[in-house]
């Protein structure tokens, strides 16, 4: 497959002024542009466009002439390389294809990344959000080809081309990122497969929805008298091998948590980080068995779903949709780090944890109720986000779900 004719920084001229103020990138027209080379690799932490480029710390990786190597150890792991120095508007490549040219395993994620409103780095959540697809299923040979189509994302403000999921230990070897608005002749492109909507952030405006996943059992009553003296109401995310298990007492917690008007939704069964998973099977078993467990014990289904560990990948996200009808994946845009600090000499880092995402625009938490300096801080960051004039509520009702019960002054 021919390259086709580079389309460098310069055609994108005149530039466009974000109503923040940020400087993006305006999209040529579809009649301007051939193909946009994004990476080939020659300059480690920069690419062809003059975005950044680079791995998670951990990632074993290795640049030669005209090549990266990748050896991941951890499917959170992730490669980016942006498709600008700030954000690109590329509604004009919507038709063509994300071509990527490697050798080596294709047993990862491919993700096309979605800036903020700002276009800012600095703002909370960077990324906004992503789309994702399963490599294996676009590799032909040495090449894979994308069609734009298939990423479910605002177009106006691209951020990057990813690369996490990985579901192996073995290598991979990219030699180019380009966009292409041709496919040979003898490449068949699979069709877009249904997948859940990946969240970090609220749609209400003025909105905050804490998300809480399970935690100590000894806690749980304590927990529930915050939230009633607080008078606010979150979601709880649970674990279904915890609700079944008798001696957690989680099924009777949670049903005094629904009792009161808080959202109870899903977090696989066992808690493994699903995309490492080797076997379709094992991620099935995750999601089926937490709906079970769920409807079992009480009596209630759920389309909202948090990742263990955040780890999220195109095979999650695309199993989750066959057992759920309209899923939403629930990450976060707020952490208060209870699994750095809680244990640590230092645990009011939580709180300034906390504290940091807020002020950076952060509207969807991640906590738990696993330790005791954390529960501590629970009064804390309510009222802290109180202050702020953001209203605390579900994450259904922060997302506009039509099914979720009206707030109390609706």
């Amino acid at each position: 497959m021919a390259p086709g004719r580079l389309l460098t920084i310069s055609r994108f001229i005149p530039l466009c002024l974000a109503f923040t103020g940020i400087l993006c990138l305006a999209a040529p027209t579809r009649s301007e542009v051939e193909a946009l080379v994004i990476d080939t690799f020659d300059t480690p932490g920069s690419n062809n466009v003059g975005g950044w480029a680079g791995t998670d710390e951990g990632m074993i990786s290795q640049y030669g002439p005209g090549y990266l190597s990748l050896s991941p150890t951890d499917p959170d792991m992730n490669f980016h390389t942006k498709v600008a120095p700030e954000c690109l508007d590329m509604t004009a490549y919507m038709d063509m294809y994300l071509h990527i040219g490697f050798s080596g395993t294709d047993k990862f994620t491919i993700s096309l990344t979605q800036h903020n409103e700002d276009c800012d780095e600095m703002r909370s959540p960077y990324p906004e959000t992503w789309d994702s697809v399963e490599a294996a299923r676009y590799a032909h040979g040495e090449d894979i080809y994308i069609p734009l189509s298939h990423f479910n994302i605002d177009f106006s403000r691209v951020n990057s081309v990813a690369f996490n999921g990985f579901y192996t230990n073995e290598s991979i070897t990219l030699y180019k990122i380009e966009i292409t608005p041709d496919v040979p002749k003898d490449i068949d492109i699979p069709k877009k497969r249904p997948s859940g909507t990946l969240a970090l952030k609220c749609k209400r405006p003025n909105s905050f929805a804490f998300g809480i996943d399970d935690g100590n059992p000894v806690f749980a009553r304590e927990v529930m008298q915050i939230l009633k003296e607080e008078d606010i109401k979150v979601t709880f995310f649970t674990v279904g091998s915890g609700l079944l298990d008798r001696t957690t007492n989680f099924t009777a917690m949670y049903h005094d948590m629904l009792y009161h008007g808080h959202q109870v939704a899903l977090h696989s069964f066992s808690h493994p980080r699903m995309e490492g998973l080797a076997n379709i099977e094992d991620i099935d078993f995750e999601i089926v068995g937490n709906i079970k467990a769920m409807k079992r014990q009480l009596g209630i289904e759920s389309r909202y779903f948090r990742p263990p560990f955040g780890v999220v990948g195109a095979r999650t996200r695309e199993r989750l949709a066959e057992f759920v009808k309209d899923p939403y994946i629930i990450n976060w845009s707020v952490d208060i780090e209870d699994w750095l600090w809680a244990h640590s000499p230092t645990p009011e880092k939580q709180y300034e944890a906390f504290k940091r995402d807020l002020e950076k625009g952060g509207d969807l938490a991640v906590m738990h109720f696993l330790h005791r300096s954390t529960v501590d801080y629970f009064r804390d960051v309510f009222q802290l986000v109180k202050a702020s004039g953001k209203r605390i509520m579900r994450v259904d009702q922060c997302m506009e779900d039509p099914n979720a019960p009206p707030l109390d002054d609706e």
